[in-house]
């Protein structure tokens, strides 16, 4: 089958590989889209490192082509989304429910071969067949949204409360369509003009002074800080700027050390809370539910579409960090 290589840091080349069989609980899925996430750009950019070549992707909506010994809710035809992230489902953490956290977890795309490719496997616990009602570019972005929707909830912020993200990537902006289509008004900041600009029409306040972030904050009555960049200057400032009694959520993936002050967090009742992806399975159920009624609309931060032949310039585009959410069109 056709598949995109990575060979090494920025080289992509359309090569050819063994298909894949389903092994037992498997099912092989034909992709009709796939989404280009950060994980991918990571790889790409040589930040992470992967036995060459390999194939990314693990954000994919497609056709069920084959099925696995014992697969017995999905059938050939279906069309589906995968939830690419497989806790072992046996340790001490996976018993306890933080199945995101499980160290034996294989995902998609990052340790296991991606969905840039003609066909791909995947284990039929982690299939959701689609209804009709959702579209294939909402489709293929309801990954995203889950990580998006899963930090929401832990949260646990309310109608009317008043929040802040720093950082309008594509798992920003999900968060602000989320939180805005639940009632809860949000302050977004970034660097780039152009994702503020989309942060805006997603129902978010831009702010138009030079007030420093700690007083915007504390006089907007934020309760919680989302912090999407994975930066340690948004993770400092996310965390020395918190308001009073409020909680930072961090979602970004920042791999440098960043600096706060001990005393202020316990003094001033400040909660750190991690958020690592999703919980399988309630919450990619949650979201397929909500798109699928209307509820919400993860496409709506799409802004280019490429070729399976352009994979490539997609990745570049995507490492630049201008565009939103960028999809590949299989043919």
């Amino acid at each position: 089958m056709r598949a995109a290589l990575l060979l090494k840091p920025q080289k992509i080349t359309m090569g050819t590989i063994a298909g894949p069989l389903p092994s037992p609980d498997e099912v092989v899925i034909h992709p009709d889209r796939i989404g280009i996430c950060g994980t991918d750009i990571s790889f790409y950019l040589g930040h992470r490192i992967v036995p060459y070549p390999f194939v990314l992707g693990h954000e994919v909506i497609g056709r069920i082509t084959a099925v696995g010994e014992g697969v017995a809710n999905i059938s050939v035809g279906q069309r589906v989304i995968v939830e690419p992230n497989y806790p072992c489902g046996t340790c001490r953490l996976c018993l306890a429910g933080h199945g995101a956290v499980c160290a034996m977890k294989k995902s998609m795309g990052v340790n296991v071969p991606g969905c840039l490719s003609e066909f791909v496997v995947a284990p039929a616990e982690f299939v959701w067949p689609l209804p009709d009602s959702i579209s294939d570019q909402d489709a293929a972005t309801i990954e995203p949204l889950a990580v998006s929707m899963h930090a929401l909830l832990k949260s646990g912020v309310r109608p009317g409360d008043t929040v802040c993200v720093l950082g309008c990537g594509v798992v920003g902006l999900l968060l602000i369509h989320a939180a805005v289509a639940a009632g809860v008004r949000v302050i977004a900041h970034d660097r780039l003009a152009s994702k503020l600009e989309m942060a805006r029409r997603l129902g978010a306040e831009i702010p138009e002074t030079d007030e420093d972030a700690a007083t915007l904050w504390q006089r907007r009555e934020v309760v919680a800080v989302f912090e999407c960049a994975g930066a340690s200057a948004t993770v400092e400032l996310a965390l020395n700027a918190a308001p009073r009694g409020s909680q930072v959520i961090l979602l970004g993936l920042s791999s440098s050390p960043a600096s706060f002050l001990p005393m202020r967090i316990v003094r001033e009742g400040i909660n750190i809370v991690s958020s690592m992806i999703y919980d399988h399975p309630a919450d990619f159920k949650n979201v397929i539910k909500m798109v699928a009624k209307g509820a919400l609309s993860p496409a709506c931060v799409v802004t280019n579409t490429y070729s399976f032949e352009a994979v490539g310039e997609a990745l570049q585009l995507a490492s630049t960090g201008e565009a939103g959410k960028i999809h590949i069109r299989m043919a």
